[in-house]
């Protein structure tokens, strides 16, 4: 809970690499963050899922996630599944819950195969992508059967409003960078600096007060590398942890790219290995 990915997914993948995160979150977990195989993730007896979700409308929402390759078994891979949330905006995982492949949940999806993919809308379904200029077909659940099952609760802390629009354009704007984040912790717009160089930003507080998040302008600055990004304001009292915990340092040093690589740290270093693991 709260754990940053931007910055593994910033020093270990390629910017534009699909499923940076996840392959991000793999690493924090000791696991090979390029696997794509067939067994499950965790020795063959957890498969890893992230299901990205913000705020549409006030609700938490997420989009269709893959499965597995149309070469692989998907009920294999859901059969026992440990489900990471991650907000679209901040990357930040705000939770997580284990699900077994039994009961109404496989029910639901073995209808899938007497349904229409274009006109019944079923749970489970093949769409072909393009991957490295080929055709990459793959298996799917959508959206609604992640908020319909109950995998995506109705409620998650940490969740923020996303404008994909705005998004691409400040990726766009920038050669495909991330926006730079600041975080606001109530002071006046005239305060607000950039903790990275102290430069001034500018932002629409109103709006930061009322969804959580806004973009923002870096004022120019003699030379500094972030005035050449996009920028966002976010409400420090919306992250998923609180002001006291151990890692809200860590935390927003992340969000505010204030971490430098050397300094990227693993999850799994900082976890005792049991004595009886015969590892």
């Amino acid at each position: 809970m709260g754990l940053a990915l931007r910055p593994a997914a910033t020093v270990f993948t390629a910017r534009r690499s699909r499923g940076r995160y996840g392959n991000a979150l793999q690493w924090h977990l000791g696991l090979d963050p390029h696997d794509g195989l067939p067994q499950l993730d965790w020795e063959d007896r957890i498969e890893l899922k992230i299901i990205t979700v913000w705020r549409r409308g006030g609700r938490v929402v997420c989009d269709k996630l893959k499965v597995c390759d149309l070469a692989h078994d998907p009920w294999h891979k859901l059969s026992n599944v440990l489900w990471v949330f991650v907000d679209r905006l901040t990357r930040v995982v705000i939770g997580h819950r284990f699900t077994r492949l039994a009961g109404a949940s496989r029910e639901l999806l073995e209808t899938s195969w007497l349904l229409d993919p274009h006109f019944d809308s079923p749970s489970l379904f093949v769409e072909a992508r393009e991957q490295d200029d080929r055709q990459a077909p793959a298996y799917y659940l959508s959206a609604h059967y992640l908020r319909e099952s109950g995998i995506v609760p109705s409620e998650l802390p940490g969740v923020f409003a996303f404008d994909p629009k705005w998004m691409r354009e400040a990726r766009s704007s920038h050669r495909g960078a991330e926006p730079l984040f600041t975080l606001w912790r109530g002071q006046a717009e005239s305060d607000l600096c950039c903790p990275r160089c102290g430069g001034r930003i500018r932002t629409d507080l109103g709006t930061v007060r009322e969804v959580g998040s806004a973009p923002a302008v870096h004022a120019l600055a003699g030379g500094t590398v972030c005035a050449l990004r996009a920028h966002c304001v976010i409400d420090v009292g919306r992250l998923p942890i609180g002001e006291h915990h151990p890692g809200r340092r860590e935390l927003e040093e992340a969000l505010e790219d204030r971490c430098p690589p050397e300094r990227v740290w693993r999850l799994t270093d900082r976890v005792m290995e049991p004595e009886d693991h015969l590892h």
